[in-house]
């Protein structure tokens, strides 16, 4: 059991059902060949998604004694496009070899020293200069940066991120949630945090739990003269980029929905009690969004009158 990646392979030394690593670079990041982009450059996700499914029928734990090597080809690499590929594929299996090829026929069976990569980072280092951590930045350098490791931590269902908030300062809406549930650990600073109607003080070392179902709104505040450093956690029913999510922004009074299908806002106004929709289940009418109604002929059911 052993993912082997294959660094520009040339055509004559390409193992049969190899997964094609270089070919989905063409597709999904073909201003970055053998790279990975900075957050807000491009997006990653496509091509990690797509590699996750790819192992995933080739390798895993529990069949580690009789799974054959896994091979993957790859462009050439650069030192983060090479450390996301090492790291994603460790998730998979206990051995990952690369075979450095570029372009030149060498021996598949010598595959080197086992590269293997744990799925541990630090959210309080600096990423070093050369590495995946380093590239997916947001905005600014070192300590401080927005650092988004859940594409060197794997696929999953959830997603990483640490922050900085500047001191008086935000970092996102007064929002909530109906699918995504969230964990919040401070790692620097103190402040305040919004829950629902409750202003609650934080400092270093609280963790803040966001459970859906209650759909409790929050808000993180740097209002205590300190800057604040946040690990974000989201965790989602299904795949990330495939659950649906409806997102409310009481301060703005939107309704937000996100996902597959879905990129809309509505003014939250137009939330209404569902009793009289479900009384009214059979009739036929339609909606208007200040809440009101007016007839409607619809197949199958009875017209609703006034």
């Amino acid at each position: 059991m052993a993912v082997v990646i294959i660094e520009d392979p040339p055509k004559d030394m390409r193992p049969e059902k190899a997964i094609r690593a270089d070919v989905a670079w063409k597709l999904f990041l073909p201003d970055h060949m053998g790279d990975i982009p900075a957050i807000g450059k491009g997006k990653i996700e496509p091509i990690r998604h797509w590699l996750w499914w790819e192992l995933s029928r080739k390798q895993g734990f529990m069949r580690e004694e009789e799974a054959p090597p896994a091979y993957v080809l790859a462009p050439p690499l650069t030192p983060e496009g090479k450390e996301f590929l090492i790291r994603t594929s460790s998730l998979w299996t206990n051995k990952v070899f690369l075979i450095e090829a570029k372009g030149k026929n060498v021996d598949i069976d010598s595959t080197g020293d086992n590269l293997w990569a744990p799925p541990v980072v630090n959210v309080k280092d600096k990423p070093q200069a050369h590495s995946a951590l380093s590239r997916l930045t947001a905005h600014g350098e070192g300590e401080d940066a927005d650092t988004h490791f859940s594409p060197v931590l794997g696929a999953g269902k959830s997603y990483v991120r640490a922050y900085t908030i500047e001191a008086n300062g935000t970092y996102a809406r007064f929002h909530s949630h109906t699918a995504r549930e969230e964990l919040y650990l401070v790692l620097k600073g103190k402040g305040t945090i919004r829950i629902g109607s409750h202003n609650v003080p934080i400092k270093e070392g609280d963790l803040i739990a966001k459970p859906t179902g209650p759909d409790i709104s929050t808000q993180f505040l740097a209002d205590r003269g300190e800057t604040m450093r946040v690990l974000d956690i989201e965790i989602w029913p299904e795949d990330e980029r495939t659950s649906k999510d409806a997102v409310l922004y009481p301060d703005h009074e939107e309704l937000d929905l996100f996902g597959q299908g879905w990129h809309y806002t509505v003014p939250s106004v137009s939330i209404i009690d569902a009793l009289d929709a479900m009384s009214h289940y059979d009739t036929g009418y339609r909606r208007k969004a200040d809440g009101s109604w007016e007839p409607k002929d619809i197949p199958g059911h009875k017209r609703r009158e006034k």
